[in-house]
């Protein structure tokens, strides 16, 4: 079994080869590095996100002190930012660990994540990643759109729109099928720990806002499937195979 010190040594030095890959996921301009970065980017990011779980709850039962719990905000403008927000929502709560609130202002849309420190700031470091990659995949993909010259201003709009969420909620389900894997095939307490994790997030909600109820759920103007199953396909063009070429490989070792 691993002591504390040798779990938070490979803790780290899986962290620092997360941000490696999501630094190249972001900058490569070859599609298919590109997506070859970020899906092994994400197995690590689950696997670490399971192993600092795994370090806290042993901390939590030694009455030794436990990871903090946080709180950070996320902005999303532009005509686009209702989508947005809708899809780097479902890219955070596939994490499971963290929670997400959000709220409006007449110029944006707000988001909140709420969970351990380590958990956020891992969804923090996958926003900015994909931020870049999803401008990158909607400027190769909308000159080519064979049906923008029927479309009006809006309905442009809302094609983009769903482009960008079709990419964004294909990442979110890739991301969701790993945690999944990870707690069928992985170790027995998997689930244990990333439960007590919840909790601990949960728990730390109703601290910061007592009085929160559940919001409706608000609909939004649909883009046509066609703008969706873009986005989407270029979703699972935002990450790597589980079998890097032996060029991005060596690319890593740089």
């Amino acid at each position: 079994m691993k002591t504390e010190e040798e779990s938070s040594r490979k803790a780290e030095k899986t962290l620092k080869l997360i941000t490696k890959l999501l630094a190249k996921a972001a900058n490569t301009p070859f599609p298919a590095e590109a997506q070859a970065f970020q899906e092994h980017a994400e197995r690590l990011m689950v696997r670490y996100g399971i192993e600092q779980a795994t370090i806290d709850a042993e901390a939590g039962k030694s009455g030794r002190p436990q990871e903090p719990m946080v709180e950070e905000r996320v902005e999303f403008g532009g005509q686009y930012k209702v989508g947005q927000a809708r899809g780097f929502t479902s890219v955070a709560l596939a994490f499971n660990t963290v929670r997400v609130l959000q709220a409006n202002t007449p110029s944006k849309k707000l988001l909140y994540l709420i969970g351990a420190e380590s958990d956020v700031a891992q969804v923090l470091r996958l926003f900015d990643s994909l931020r870049l990659q999803l401008a990158a995949a909607m400027q190769a993909w909308w000159p080519t759109y064979p049906y923008k010259d029927f479309l009006s201003a809006q309905e442009k709009t809302l094609e983009r729109r769903q482009f960008q969420l079709g990419f964004l909620t294909t990442v979110a389900g890739r991301i969701g099928a790993i945690y999944s894997a990870e707690v069928t095939n992985g170790e027995p307490g998997n689930e244990l720990v990333l439960a007590s994790r919840r909790d601990r997030a949960d728990q730390h909600v109703n601290d910061l806002y007592p009085q929160l109820r559940a919001a409706r759920r608000q609909s939004m103007s649909m883009g046509s499937r066609n703008a969706h199953s873009a986005g989407s396909y270029a979703g699972t063009r935002a990450s790597v195979n589980a079998e890097m070429s032996a060029s991005v490989r060596g690319s890593l070792k740089a």
